[in-house]
């Protein structure tokens, strides 16, 4: 004689293949996370850098270009506490203080990028107080080089500029 035990058939999951699957799903979905953190940083302060370096370049363009026969600059009026600034002008002349205000090109910039350290000081010792650049006429050579760093969500950038008035940024 034949038992018949009728058999289950179980169609549900056992709670080891639903824990390993959600252990699964919480790691893609950490690395997903953390991976886009990042590329939005990175989209973040990529367009900053690349700002300042056109503001540079115009400047530094003008000067070579011997636009109104003149030096032309860059100012930069971060403060230096909270190591921000609201804009940053372009001028005509061979100083800030001596410029010809009426050629004055401001750009507004964010208040949300911290300027970590401007150094146009060249090869004289930093004094601190580097908040400008200006690119001779005809050759667009500088005094002033050194180079910016700036910082957006804890990412930092750097824009240099070379003696002969070469600008470049970290990619």
């Amino acid at each position: 004689m034949k038992s018949s035990v009728p058999s289950k058939s179980l169609g549900g999951f056992t709670l080891m293949e639903v824990l390993i699957s959600v252990a699964i799903f919480s790691l893609l979905f950490s690395f997903t996370a953390m991976g886009a953190s990042q590329l939005s940083k990175r989209l973040l302060i990529g367009p900053s850098d690349a700002y300042l370096e056109n503001i540079l370049i115009t400047a530094s363009r003008r000067a070579r270009d011997g636009v109104e026969a003149s030096d032309w600059g860059v100012n930069l009026p971060y403060d230096e506490q909270t190591r921000t600034l609201a804009s940053i002008t372009v001028f005509k002349g061979s100083s800030y203080a001596a410029r010809d205000s009426s050629f004055d090109q401001t750009f507004t910039y964010s208040d949300n990028i911290d300027f970590v350290t401007v150094d146009f000081s060249g090869s004289l010792p930093a004094t601190g107080n580097d908040h400008e650049i200006v690119f001779e006429r005809y050759s667009g050579e500088t005094a002033m080089f050194g180079s910016v760093v700036l910082e957006v969500f804890g990412v930092e950038r750097s824009v240099a500029i070379s003696s002969q008035g070469m600008i470049t940024r970290e990619l």
